[in-house]
């Protein structure tokens, strides 16, 4: 049937289950004319067994899929190999192996603008990341309406929800990137490996109006620049070691979120010094497919903007600046303070007390001497409660005690966290 199709045309999959099945499209449609490939069902056409589904031809749109009781040894269950290409009301559940070793992605972009839509995802125990995007010509991707629903913790690095790969990754600056956008998912109990929920590794990125719950881990922009988090709704309940965005790297824009009831807030990072040795111990990073061999573990954060977010009763620091100084120094040299941001607007909450916004004094002593940062703006932000431990952010914070009767769901009253209803499959539900 597939061999036949041609632009325009509607291919219904019957009912039942299609087992140990290699989909391959590599026939497409039009722009304007799609191929259009559904379950005559949804929900009820079921992949089983050591079934996937790769997208290699423009312009194709399926529907209505479900993969479950099975599992495959390498690569995605489902792949976009091409451009144009649409997964919409499809369903991956419990899709793992027998040993949890074995590594594969779920979903993997490999190619530009394709777009995964109103999907659900659950239970996903081996590794590898739930969903990647690959390091080169892989652009203008898309994740929205998702549903990512009891990732089982694993202590193993690599089993992040979303690792974007693209340009960038090694902190290259300019326009190129990967262009990804992550819109409207809710996160519930997605904790994977328990440390990056979606890891940004390149640039040019969006990350918004998300809501996560009560899953460890948090939002990083772990390597590239230029990336957006904007209007996202974190609410860790009490989630071990959760937090809100930790930030590395350049020109990134992180405005108007919500964070609560995390282990920490915001962490805005020290960056990784690589030039030379400056003690005769340094270890160096080298990656033989980096552009230039030996790459930074953290780029150093230049041009942040931290605007407008609120920051509620977390565990620990409501903001860090300059994280992780001197890590395990001096074989790494992780000195590169935070320079040239502006952090203005924002409001932390601390209904228990405690030390809301800290951060580290540079190292006076030689060799850390030489290096001189410019300064950070803080500007119009409020404190409630608690109080400041790091002096140079101190004129840029009005603090006040707590409101009488203050409470946190008034104060989180004008932002609505997504809910079950809002994203995935109806027939999942």
């Amino acid at each position: 049937m597939l061999s036949k199709a041609v632009p325009g045309d509607i291919i219904l999959l019957a009912e039942g289950e299609w087992s140990n099945i290699t989909l391959t499209i590599e026939k497409g449609g039009t722009q304007g004319s799609p191929l259009k490939i559904r379950a005559k069902t949804p929900g009820k056409t079921i992949f089983t067994g050591s079934s996937s589904l790769e997208i290699a031809a423009p312009y194709v749109s399926v529907e209505g899929l479900l993969f479950q009781k099975g599992a495959i040894q390498k690569g995605a269950v489902i792949r976009f190999s091409s451009h144009d290409g649409s997964v919409r009301n499809c369903a991956i559940l419990d899709y793992n192996p027998a040993n949890l070793e074995t590594k594969y992605y779920w979903v993997f972009f490999s190619g530009d603008n394709n777009r995964l839509d109103r999907s659900s995802f659950k239970g996903k125990s081996n590794m590898g990341p739930l969903i990647g995007n690959d390091l080169a010509n892989s652009r203008h991707n898309s994740v929205t309406g998702c549903y990512f629903k009891d990732i089982p913790y694993r202590k193993a690095n690599g089993r992040e929800i979303f690792r974007i790969w693209g340009y960038g990754k090694y902190g290259a600056m300019g326009q190129e990137g990967s262009f990804f956008t992550i819109e409207g998912n809710l996160f519930d109990h997605a904790d994977g490996e328990g440390q990056e929920i979606i890891s940004l590794k390149s640039n040019h990125n969006r990350v918004i109006r998300n809501t996560i719950l009560s899953t460890r881990g948090g939002i990083v922009l772990r390597g590239g620049n230029d990336n957006t988090v904007s209007d996202n709704i974190i609410l860790g309940q009490g989630a071990t070691k959760s937090y809100g965005v930790r930030i590395a790297g350049q020109n990134h824009l992180v405005e108007h979120n919500y964070i609560s009831n995390c282990d920490h807030g915001i962490d805005i990072l020290c960056g990784d010094y690589i030039k030379e040795d400056l003690t005769g111990s340094y270890v160096p990073k080298i990656l033989p497919d980096a552009p230039e061999i030996r790459v930074p573990t953290y780029g150093q954060v230049k041009a942040l903007h931290l605007i407008g977010n609120v920051i509620v009763g977390n565990k620990k620091s409501d903001l860090e600046i300059g994280g992780s100084y001197k890590r395990q120094w001096p074989t790494d040299q992780m000195v590169l303070l935070p320079e040239d941001c502006l952090i203005t607007g924002n409001r932390f909450i601390r209904p228990e007390g405690g030390d809301s916004v800290i951060g580290i004094t540079q190292d006076s002593a030689a060799p850390l001497n030489r290096f001189v940062f410019k300064l950070n703006r803080y500007e119009h932000n409020l404190l409630l409660g608690g109080a400041i431990a790091f002096a140079p952010s101190a004129a840029g914070f009005l603090r006040q005690d707590l409101p009488k009767g203050w409470s946190e769901t008034k104060e989180r009253a004008g932002f609505k966290p997504l809910t079950p209803s809002d994203v995935g499959p109806d027939w999942v539900k």
